[in-house]
């Protein structure tokens, strides 16, 4: 008997073991505590960030005859600016805008051994930024920009793309979501993406932080070359302050020779620290609800300076700077327009020696040297006018067809092709000669902005 009850106590000890680990079990597993992690676009809060960014890699130019040349890259930009958000323009990526006042933002970059450096001026120091599926659309709201100063604050891994990769929802520790494909595109600046994966993790939260680690992918084109991108880091999010705190990001990029760019096999490495700002220095409330919710069109064109030859003009963003040579022989400027990825046109200018004061170029003359300049690739002259100015320039538009020649294999092949000539002269005598290379096939999508940009020039004074 006393055999009995010892074995009977002995199970019930067991069972109420059992039952309490089971308790203890149960209360660990609803202990699971879920977070959220976001900064939503009402978040109004100046934040002050510090950014720095490292470029080692191989820069590619062709050589002909199939051949390439591979030249070293090294560069650093150092960026410090205040940051605040602005109420989304639509859904996904327009949902993200906001504005920077920078205190600095600096490159230094050294290619084969040789070395560049910029610096943005103070009267650029405030910035409009507005999210787009293939990237960051950056403009001032005082004055236009050039192309250099727009590439210096275009950077991997701009700090507003990154709040994107933050889950839509609450998420537990070791719980994994997948980035939208429109938020890798963006982070990646890919115009179009064939592929834009990432997965990101919450792998830990202590003492008020949560981190988040992500990886990813994306392959696509941008400026018309193929490119592949590789991503991986780690963000740090404040629980507490509900904000990004840090961001630590490797971008690895592979792109082919395009038809305005180097190819490129580059490691990227990004680090950002991000906080509440002392004070919301120029961005304040009133002068945030000055912006409007879209891009005013007027602030979106570029602006080209030939500060050597005492020129500036302006055009869209589709122009790129292909080739500028003021130094010597022969001093020419060298612009493509793409569109979609794809080339439109060439825009080659450069000065022209002076006329008297009021004269210009004799318009014979002008086109005698048209047809020596062109020789077997011109057909006919199928138009010629005058442009009216309101300034006291003269413009003089010349329109030649004929046809260019390009390698087909180991053959080349004949294409037909419009040129079209400005002759601009100052009152002074100064003279500017453009030409406008474009497929007549292509003449529609360059809808007029061959004019546009002449019509644009001022004279100014050299700078040499």
């Amino acid at each position: 008997m006393a055999a009995m009850i010892g074995d009977f106590v002995s199970r019930a000890r067991m069972v109420c073991l059992l039952g309490l680990g089971g308790l203890l079990f149960a209360d660990q597993t609803s202990a699971a505590e879920a977070y959220r992690l976001a900064e939503p676009p009402s978040d109004a809060r100046v934040k002050s960030v510090k950014m720095q960014v490292a470029i080692g890699g191989t820069l590619v130019t062709s050589a002909g005859a199939g051949k390439e040349l591979s030249h070293p890259l090294n560069a650093s930009a150092d960026y410090r600016f205040r940051e605040r958000r602005l109420t989304g323009a639509g859904r996904d990526a327009e949902a993200f805008r906001c504005l920077r006042e920078f205190e600095h933002a600096s490159v230094r970059t050294e290619i084969s051994k040789r070395l560049t450096t910029q610096t943005l001026p103070r009267r650029l120091s405030v910035i409009a930024v507005q999210g787009q599926r293939y990237g960051m659309l950056r403009y001032s709201p005082d004055e236009l920009l050039t192309r250099d100063y727009l590439e210096l604050i275009d950077v991997p891994g701009d700090p507003l793309t990154i709040v994107a990769l933050l889950p839509t929802r609450e998420v537990e520790v070791d719980e994994e979501w997948e980035v939208p494909d429109w938020a890798v595109q963006m982070l990646t600046t890919l115009e179009a993406a064939s592929t834009a994966k990432m997965t990101a993790k919450l792998t830990d939260v202590s003492d008020g932080t949560a981190r988040v680690e992500f990886d990813g992918l994306a392959e696509g084109t941008r400026l018309g070359a193929v490119t592949n991108v590789k991503l991986s880091g780690h963000l740090l999010y404040d629980l507490k302050r509900n904000l990004i705190r840090s961001v630590d990001l490797s971008h690895d990029e592979k792109g082919t020779i395009g038809p305005i760019t180097l190819g490129i096999d580059s490691h990227v490495h990004v680090t950002i620290k991000r906080s509440l700002a002392d004070s919301p220095g120029a961005l304040t409330d009133k002068f945030a609800a000055s912006i409007p919710l879209e891009p005013p069109a007027d602030r979106l064109p570029l602006r080209f300076d030939a500060s050597p030859w005492g020129l500036q003009l302006v055009h869209s963003r589709g122009w790129h700077v292909y080739h500028a040579n003021f130094d010597s022989k022969p001093e020419v400027v060298i612009l493509r327009l793409l569109d979609g990825g794809g080339p439109i046109c060439q825009c080659n200018f450069s000065p022209v020696p002076d006329a008297a004061p009021g004269e210009h170029t004799p318009l014979d003359e002008y086109e005698d040297s048209i047809r020596q300049s062109l020789g077997q690739q011109f057909g006919a002259i199928v138009a010629r006018d005058s442009i009216p100015t309101s300034d006291g320039h003269k413009i003089f538009r010349v329109t030649v067809q004929g046809e260019s020649e390009s390698p087909d294999g180991e053959e080349t092949k004949a294409y037909p092709m419009s040129w079209i000539y400005y002759l601009c002269a100052a009152p002074s005598g100064r003279q500017v000669s453009f030409v406008f290379a474009v497929e007549p096939a292509m003449r529609e999508r360059l809808a007029g902005q061959d004019r546009q940009m002449v019509e644009s020039l001022l004279f100014t004074k050299p700078s040499r």
